[in-house]
């Protein structure tokens, strides 16, 4: 980018509205934004620039509250963003065909992972859709002013993910139902009926072409008894603050015979304690299974 670009790009940012966030949203962007410091990890430019222009104003106070609960939750969510991130660049290397793969985002919210996935890999996503019931349009916007070049290929979608009509939705907006697609669903499906979740997964069977990568919250009794006030303590005040009555929780064989029942199959399966262990090279919070309450599950349907 030349020296004149990068000037104009600056007096076009400061004339842009800061993206404001829900309070969650804002939390979960504060506790990322380690993946985004400058200097210390190889982020696009463009994405850092995203970040920064977010307004995370609205979940200072509940990192407070959370803080006063766990004061290291943040490595939660740097590990599930860390895992995600690392299992779709996976997915995308073992694509067959170049130019090929399509990844919607079920969701979205403001993450900027889409274009993060799209400017790392040009050659192997044709496009990269966004969907959610709220800001997409806004955060399209800001997109085309930041990355133009790779936000032609990036669609959003306003639309509620459990619509019975998502899959027509989609491909309006140029989604091929018969070619490969990664569909990602991170930090949603504890708001989602079970109901719901497998509808969605059914919508989209493709005898084996699709994947699914689905983070969840495992059960209260599948974790330990001595690390189940952090999950009960987190969730509780989430729920206060999503106005919902409770929290959809799944094990692993319940996910697996859901995709089954979709004509589907079970990949994998990972637990945080390696998902730490993925990012550290080793396990300081997490040394197995029990230890953890969230977990990501790859489905192929």
């Amino acid at each position: 980018m030349s020296k004149d670009h990068q000037a104009d790009l600056a007096e076009k940012l400061k004339k842009t509205k800061k993206l404001r966030l829900h309070p969650t949203a804002a939390l979960v962007m504060l506790w990322s934004l380690p993946l985004y410091a400058k200097g210390t990890v190889p982020v696009p430019t463009p994405v850092r620039e995203f970040v920064e222009m977010l307004d995370l104003s609205s979940g200072e106070e509940l990192l407070r509250k959370f803080d006063a609960i766990c004061d290291w939750y943040g490595e939660v969510i740097l590990n599930r963003k860390h895992f995600i991130k690392s299992l779709v660049e996976k997915l995308l290397e073992e694509s067959e065909v170049a130019g090929t793969m399509q990844i919607v985002v079920l969701a979205a919210g403001k993450s900027p992972l889409a274009l993060e996935l799209l400017i790392e890999n040009p050659a192997i996503i044709t496009r990269i859709f966004e969907v959610d019931l709220a800001g997409i349009e806004e955060k399209m916007q800001l997109y085309s002013k930041l990355a133009p070049k790779s936000s032609e290929n990036l669609r959003g979608l306003t639309a509620d993910i459990a619509s019975e009509d998502l899959i027509d939705r989609l491909a309006e907006e140029g989604f091929d139902p018969e070619a490969p697609a990664i569909f990602l669903m991170e930090g949603i499906s504890y708001y989602l009926s079970k109901n719901d979740l497998e509808r969605i997964v059914s919508m989209f069977r493709s005898g084996g072409r699709n994947r699914f990568i689905v983070e969840y919250l495992v059960p209260c009794s599948e974790v330990k008894s001595a690390r189940r006030e952090i999950p009960k303590g987190i969730f509780s005040l989430i729920r206060k603050e999503a106005l919902t009555d409770g929290m959809t929780c799944y094990t692993e064989l319940e996910l697996s015979r859901i995709f089954q029942r979709s004509g589907g199959r079970e990949i994998s399966c990972t637990d945080m304690s390696e998902m730490e262990r993925l990012r550290l090279g080793k396990n300081r919070h997490f040394r197995d299974r029990g230890d953890g309450w969230i977990e990501c599950f790859l489905g192929e349907v």
